[in-house]
């Protein structure tokens, strides 16, 4: 069943925005509160979010008891905010070989696939900003074009792969088209080893190293 698609195949999109705005109206989680990770080291960590990034250090917090162990400890929290009042959040412990040994991938690179954190921009321009406050930086990214956005990655100070991405002109009409059958699509590729793309406004030659 096809909700959204007019009699000739194109995706209704006013459509897609009235049921999309019902849907997340109805949803009792409004939005990410925070998305935390390990510090390696938390003024590095606070130099590239709030000064490269522009993310604003909000709040610290000292504690001194783990909720994880039941003992005695000593760390910080820090909470660095999105436009929307959401965080990114880090951990840093007073005890670095601690640190260092629970540390994803001991704070090496991490593969994207495995953990990033994808945050999102209003428009190519606001992309561009953000490609300039790396390059200024000396922070090295690549972009990629996903067909239904388009992002940039790169590494911050602790490993995390972070994506800054914006929604592209064919967004809605992409998600209004597949939203109906994301269900069955999830169920055929686990079912089937050789299921055709459905994303063929994908870019061919994936990621392209930023200038």
């Amino acid at each position: 069943m096809d909700g959204h698609a007019n009699p000739a195949g194109a995706a209704d999109v006013e459509a897609y925005r009235k049921e999309s705005q019902e849907r997340q109206a109805k949803n009792p989680v409004k939005r990410l509160h925070h998305h935390a990770y390990l510090a390696r080291d938390m003024e590095e960590t606070r130099h590239f979010y709030e000064d490269i990034l522009g993310f604003p250090l909000v709040g610290t917090w000292i504690e001194r008891f783990n909720p994880v162990t039941n003992q005695p400890d000593n760390y910080m929290h820090t909470f660095f905010e999105l436009g929307d009042g959401s965080c990114l959040a880090f951990f840093q412990f007073k005890n670095k070989a601690y640190n260092d040994e629970i540390a994803l991938g001991q704070f090496n690179n991490n593969n994207p696939f495995s953990h990033h954190i994808a945050l999102e921009v209003d428009g190519m321009e606001s992309l561009e900003g953000i490609k300039k406050r790396l390059k200024d930086a000396g922070v090295e990214y690549v972009d990629t074009d996903h067909g239904f956005c388009y992002s940039i990655y790169f590494f911050d100070p602790n490993g995390m792969q972070v994506e800054i991405a914006t929604n592209v002109e064919a967004t809605e009409e992409m998600f209004a088209n597949a939203g109906p059958a994301a269900l069955e699509t999830m169920r055929t590729w686990l079912a089937t080893e050789d299921m055709a793309t459905n994303n063929e406004k994908r870019a061919k030659e994936g990621w392209v190293k930023g200038k």
